[in-house]
Order: C-alpha cells, then structure tokens, then sequence
C-alpha cells in the first residue's frame, strides 16, 4: 500500500528544469578569513564617484544581516584602538571605467499637439525626436587590510553596468559625441566623452549586492539535485524512477519515500542512492548525505559508462557546505542539529 500511495502521490506532477528538493541554507562564502573580518572600516575607494562608492559600501556592511542580526561591527580606527582579541579590517579599493557607448538616432511619435480640454486630444501630429541611449560598464575592485599588519585578506573584482534612454524634440545634436575629419560623429569614450556621474553611480551600485555576498554569510535556499539519468537500463524502465524525479521539489515527501523503496530494490544503482542522498541533505542530515554521495560517485565510476558531472558536484558542494556551517559555528556559536 506504501508504493501505491506514493506513485499517486507523485504521478502527474510537472517536472522541474532542474529537478530536485530546495530547502533552507546557511551559506557561507569560500573566502572564510573576510567572513571572520567581522569589525571593519571603510576606506579610500580610487576613481571615479570614489568617495560616494566609499559611504554606499559602508552602508552596505552595516545592513548586512544573518539570522535577522547585523554581522559587521563600523569602528573607526583613526585612534589606533582595536579591540582584543578580535580580527580587525579596513576595506578599500579602486574604480574603474571600463566602457562607455553612447548612440543618437532619430524616431518618430503620434502625439497630441491640441487639447480641447483634460484628456481630450482635439489633434494629434507625427512629432520628430532625437534620442540618446547610454551603456556605462564599470569594475570595482575592493580589497580587505588587516589592520595593525597590512596583510591583504580579500581582493576581488566586481563588474556592474547601467544602461539610459532619453527622446526630446529639443535636443543639442552631438551632446556624447564629437565630429569628426570626415564629418561624422563619433560618440562614448572613443569620442574622448565621459559619461554622466548618475549613471556611473548607478552602475556601481549593481556591485554591491555581488561583494556582500562574498563578504558575509547569507540566508538562501539551496536545491539538493537530483540525478535525472538512471544509467541502469533496469532502473531506467522503472516508471516510479521519473516520477520521483519530477515531483522532487513539489512533493518532497512522496519523492523520498520512493527512493528510499528504490533503493531497498535497486542498492547498487548509482543514481537511485545519489537521489536518496540529496533527501537526507535537504532534511539536513548530512552525515547521512555525505555518505551516501560518496557511495552514488563510486558506484557511478565502477559502472563503466559516461558519468554525469552532478555525483561529483553534489559530493562538493555538501562538502563546501558542511565546512561553512562548522565557521559559522565557530563565529556564532550556534550549533544546528547535524544528524
């Protein structure tokens, strides 16, 4: 009756791109030591909208929260103090301008060019305007210094762009661009032009969600994969097999009792013990998770057939993940129920 309840359960659910179990994740970026760097300053940022750039990153680290609380400490180090026992760090960086295009070009529009009163269009006409659209790109490059050391902690690169479109009937021809020998126009930055700060800033402002998530850990929901190919031909042939796999994320728990009977019928077959494991991972008992990925990857290999990247993948990205929670822990002091 347990199979027959759960192939109900299961049959006709629409099956996900990428099938699997999303569940609740502590994430923790791979650069521990900045995760650790939890009392900070802001410094110099070199470049364009440089000082600007400085005060929005240090909004950001003050409104970096985990678990509902704030995870950076702003101190200001002007005064030589740091407090004991903690790792303190200044954050700074450069600026820069990696691409500005700039295009004019001419449209026309129906518009209404006599009113008999609010809403009520006597005469509409075809009204010439010129347009300008803009693309800005830009990278920033932030940097961690370990206060009292001057050891870099963190470096990285950031990319971020930022794209306006304007159309006036009274327009100044040439405004991102300038002439040329030949009596073209030539616009942007091959144009010698530099493109206006708010888009700039509004650029770099599309960098700072990348680098908090670099910096901090996060609250994010994570997908344990499920393998979609059986490898077995036995398996293959099994209809409970699809099904499983389609209903993974909108009926976890009918999924994972059918892989668990699976399993029990087919114990050596790669992809059914790779799939329990992503169950026992998205229930967060990842001793169980772990062993049984490590399992599914040495069953796959033994095989003989083509081995689908995800047994590795998945076995790494537990790993990772198991690895980041033990920092959290350490930093936290919280102790999740690992089984």
């Amino acid at each position: 009756m347990k199979l027959a309840y759960s192939l109900i359960a299961v049959a006709g659910l629409a099956a996900c791109a990428t099938p699997g179990i999303d569940y609740s994740a502590r994430l923790v970026p791979p650069n521990t030591e900045a995760v650790e760097t939890r009392t900070v300053d802001v410094g110099r940022f070199n470049g364009p909208a440089g000082n600007w750039y400085a005060d929005e990153f240090e909004a950001m680290l003050a409104s970096a929260t985990f678990d509902g609380m704030p995870w950076f400490s702003i101190a200001r180090y002007g005064d030589g103090y740091v407090p004991e026992g903690q790792r303190a760090g200044i954050y700074e960086g450069s600026i820069n301008i990696d691409g500005y295009d700039a295009e004019e070009y001419s449209t026309r529009e129906t518009e209404c060019v006599e009113w008999d009163g609010p809403f009520d269009c006597e005469r509409r006409a075809e009204v010439e305007k010129v347009c300008l659209r803009e693309t800005v790109n830009v990278s920033v490059r932030p940097r961690l210094i370990e206060y009292g050391t001057g050891r870099m902690i963190y470096q990285d690169t950031f990319f971020g762009s930022s794209s306006a479109e304007s159309c006036e009937e009274v327009y100044i021809v040439g405004r991102r661009g300038r002439r040329g020998y030949g009596g073209g126009w030539t616009y942007g930055m091959s144009a010698g032009m530099q493109p206006p700060p708010g888009l700039v800033r509004d650029a770099l402002v599309t960098t700072l969600g990348d680098i908090r998530n670099e910096i901090a850990p996060r609250n994010a929901v994570m997908r344990a994969v499920f393998v979609k190919d059986a490898m077995d031909p036995v398996v293959a042939a099994d209809p409970r097999f699809e099904t499983a796999v389609d209903a993974g994320n909108r009926s976890p728990d009918a999924s994972c009792a059918v892989w668990q009977d699976l399993h029990a019928q087919y114990p050596s077959a790669p992809a059914v013990t790779h799939n329990l494991a992503a169950c026992y991972e998205s229930a967060a008992n990842f001793d169980e998770a772990h062993a049984l990925y490590a399992e599914a990857a040495q069953q796959a290999r033994a095989s003989g057939m083509p081995v689908d990247r995800q047994y590795n993948e998945s076995l790494s990205r537990l790993s990772a993940y198991r690895n980041g929670l033990q920092v959290l822990d350490r930093l936290t002091g919280y102790a999740p129920a690992i089984n």
